[in-house]
């Protein structure tokens, strides 16, 4: 028991870690719930946040994330908003008690930093990674490029550590977990439940994971039991019944977005530093999206990676059967994960390769999860773990000098910090200091229309929109207490059809919105006209 209470507090200690490197990197600004001008103006981030601010206010529906706020008067779910709907859930229970004004993303960002940093040394202590060295380095998983370019930016994505949680209860199939079947389906079904209430393009990575779990259980078993697969059925099920809570059935949504092969995994992608490295250039990609597959390591890792590979080539033993069967088994996941981040289309820098498959239903499937370069982010956590265990190992086995392990890993810590050191100087200028947010809708056209009593929908007319832009026109909305007839969603939702409606039936309650590529037929509805910033603002009121 002493032993599992000291493990705990090296797991805090780790947890204590990622809070402290937070607030070093986004300072105490983002932390107060009350300050939202940091969460506008950002693209996604915004969207994230005027996505929880219209659910917020929201009547309570069956099933419980839907808002018809955003596309109305169709019902669609917080999932497609990306705004982390656990919270969502969570904190509009909680909205009586709450101020006007409340966000919850500065929290959830500091609970993934500690999460990210507690996981990371159980992980390694898993692997008899000693003290020092596993707190050291958990930094790596903390500070981690691929961690830093999520969070605030796709932030429901800077939940790395139910990828962490997934690996952790992978390593302890070793120790026979697997046949404490009540605990284990209840793990796994817990990572189900979160993938489906934060994102659930964490799915294929942490289902690989699953996926390995139940396969070595057959193998270490050498039978086949259905006791063994109720991991998968616990995860199947808190996976698709959570999803069907928060609405993720009920919306309208594109699944199956086209574009595959666009926002893929560049097989350079664990050297491309795309801007993060002082020592490293960027290198040239085959498509733009392919930042997606952005999965730079760092000058850290390949440093302790190269000394792990003379570990393996020159002293490591020969491994026993219990060993071979996990380490194959990590090597398999790896290369599932690869090939499923790279799509169909294989690229290396700006060259295109070949084409994995040409067949329309498989890729049909594939694209449910079009920006596949994410699914490589396991890849460079299992790399992570693989050169921190080998060279802790080198050193203490080897040697018998823990020190010498301990310092080389605390040294390529200090180098990985380094190398990435301006990026979390950019990081920092942007989130540590307070901001004013400034709309782009200056005319006295918007403030006047909002006066009317009876207005109640804005209604965006054309059939295009940058995402900035008809985020500032949500904002507008959110405001004056207006609902959206369009929005930025994760995935399309077709509105046309509403829209449509809406404009063959005139009324006080709508203000209609026109671009400039609808523009020429503006004079075949019976409207009062105005022009603002602009856009042309049509009205059946008269705006004095």
């Amino acid at each position: 028991m002493k032993n599992e209470k000291r493990e705990q507090l090296y797991c805090i200690m780790g947890a204590i870690l990622g809070a402290i490197f937070f607030i070093i990197i986004y300072g105490f600004c983002v932390l107060d719930p009350t300050y939202d001008e940091w969460l506008l103006g950002k693209g996604d981030l915004t969207q994230h946040y005027l996505g929880w601010c219209f659910y917020r206010r929201s009547e309570w529906t069956f099933p419980v994330g839907l808002t018809n706020q955003l596309a109305y008067p169709t019902y669609t779910s917080v999932i497609f908003t990306d705004s982390i709907p656990v919270f969502a859930v969570f904190f509009k229970l909680l909205s009586p008690l709450l101020p006007e004004t409340f966000q919850y993303f500065g929290l959830w960002g500091i609970l993934c930093f500690c999460l990210q940093g507690y996981f990371a040394v159980k992980i390694l202590r898993e692997f008899s990674v000693g003290i020092l060295q596993s707190l050291f380095g958990s930094i790596f998983f903390i500070v981690a490029p691929i961690l830093l370019e999520r969070m605030f930016r796709h932030t429901a994505l800077g939940g790395h550590w139910i990828i962490l949680a997934s690996i952790y209860l992978f390593a302890r199939h070793r120790k026979q977990e697997y046949r404490h079947i009540v605990k284990t389906s209840l793990y796994w079904g817990l990572i189900g439940g979160l993938i489906a209430s934060i994102h659930l393009y964490f799915l294929p990575m942490c289902g690989m994971f699953l996926a390995g779990y139940i396969f070595c259980s057959f193998i270490k078993e050498k039978r086949v039991e259905i006791k063994y697969v109720l991991p998968g059925v616990s995860f199947g099920g808190c996976l698709f019944g959570v999803t069907y809570l928060l609405g993720g059935f009920s919306s309208h949504a594109n699944l199956s977005d086209a574009g595959l092969g666009d926002c893929s995994f560049n097989l350079n992608g664990f050297i491309n530093s795309k801007g993060y490295s002082r020592v490293f250039d960027a290198l040239p990609t085959y498509t733009d999206g392919q930042y997606e597959g952005f999965a730079y390591l760092g000058l850290g890792v390949f440093i302790l990676l190269l000394i792990s590979l003379f570990y393996v080539t020159i002293f490591i033993k020969k491994p026993g059967k219990e060993t071979w069967l996990y380490g194959l088994m990590y090597v398999f996941i790896s290369i599932a994960l690869v090939i499923f981040s790279v799509s169909p289309i294989v690229t290396f820098n700006d060259k295109f390769l070949f084409k994995i498959t040409d067949s329309s239903t498989l890729t049909n499937y594939w694209s449910i999860f079009r920006s596949t370069g994410r699914i490589i982010w396991p890849v460079c956590y299992l790399i992570y773990i693989g050169v921190i265990v080998c060279n802790d190992r080198l050193f203490r086995n080897f040697t018998h000098k823990e020190y010498w392990a301990v310092i080389l890993i605390g040294v390529c810590c200090f180098l990985q910090s380094f190398d990435i050191s301006q990026k979390l100087i950019e990081q920092h200028n942007e989130f540590a200091s307070k901001q004013k947010y400034e709309s782009i809708l200056k005319s006295e056209i918007w403030s006047k229309a909002a006066q009317h009593d009876s207005l109640k929908h804005v209604i965006w007319v054309s059939n295009s929109y940058e995402n900035r832009e008809i985020l500032h026109f949500a904002k507008y909305a959110y405001d004056n207490d207006l609902t959206m007839n369009n929005y930025y969603f994760a995935r399309g939702i077709s509105v046309k059809e509403n829209t449509e409606k809406s404009l063959k039936d005139l009324n006080d309650t709508c203000l209609y919105v026109f671009k400039s590529d609808v523009v020429d037929e503006i004079d075949k509805y019976n409207l009062n006209f105005y022009e603002a910033d602009g856009y042309i603002v049509g009205t059946t009121f008269c705006i004095d």
